[in-house]
């Protein structure tokens, strides 16, 4: 049944373009739906290589999103954040002057009771304490979770290895999206006390939880302790030379 309405079509399309009338009508016809398509497609590439903080945009609340942006255009490369105490250990600072109460791996979760992996380590400072970036980087995304409450995550690119740290249970995040961080700026006051902080997230007390992830993703986590401290000396060999 298609078979006669598109020779119809085709020879209505042939009759038009005999005529100059016709071939304006053609022309015009057909650069319409070409132009629509040219446009999406530079939406879509815009949007691809636009930053995190343009999508968030579409999910944010608006007088947010106009105070951050308005925020920007006034002060722009200028503004530095304020540069912390650096505690250097290891390889890396620690984000935190604190004990570490929680481990990386396998444990019971304090608040749920059940058993589980837990994905970087507590580290208990005192409350509302400054947090520092642990290495240069820029800020990949700032949110609010019910498990983390509000978080922070940096994107570290170096010659030798690229990694991310991730920053939960703030009671204030004082970095903005996409900015450029260096080593010891203070990017969040700590947080996570479920009584008296907004945003606690999941929490029994205040704590800084810190993570290091391979890529963005939550499941790329690992160990952070080689990060921040330095490789146990080897063991000793039982017996030895007499």
């Amino acid at each position: 049944m298609a078979g006669p309405v598109a020779t119809k079509a085709l020879l209505h399309l042939a009759t038009m373009a005999t005529s100059e009338e016709g071939r304006r009508k053609l022309i015009l016809l057909f650069s319409i739906p070409i132009a629509l398509v040219l446009l999406l497609l530079m939406m879509f590439a815009y949007i691809l290589a636009s930053p995190l903080s343009f999508l968030a945009g579409f999910f944010s609340n608006p007088k947010e999103m106009a105070a951050l942006q308005s925020f920007r255009a006034e002060h722009g490369d200028k503004i530095r954040l304020q540069t912390g105490m650096i505690i250097l250990n290891g390889k890396y600072p620690m984000p935190s002057n604190g004990v570490i109460t929680s481990p990386y791996g396998s444990r019971i979760h304090p608040v749920t009771g059940k058993f589980g992996f837990h994905s970087g380590i507590d580290i208990a400072p005192e409350w509302h304490s400054e947090i520092t970036s642990i290495a240069d980087g820029q800020v990949v995304k700032v949110g609010i979770d019910k498990i983390y409450g509000n978080y922070l995550l940096i994107k570290h690119d170096y010659p030798d290895e690229t990694f991310y740290s991730f920053y939960a249970h703030l009671s204030k995040v004082i970095a903005l999206p996409d900015q450029e961080i260096f080593t010891g700026d203070v990017i969040a006051l700590e947080g996570g006390d479920p009584e008296n902080d907004p945003n606690p997230g999941s929490s029994t007390g205040h704590h800084l939880h810190f993570e290091i992830r391979t890529n963005k993703f939550a499941w790329s986590h690992t160990d952070p302790i080689p990060y921040l401290y330095p490789p146990p000396p080897p063991a000793a060999e039982e017996g030895g030379e007499s």
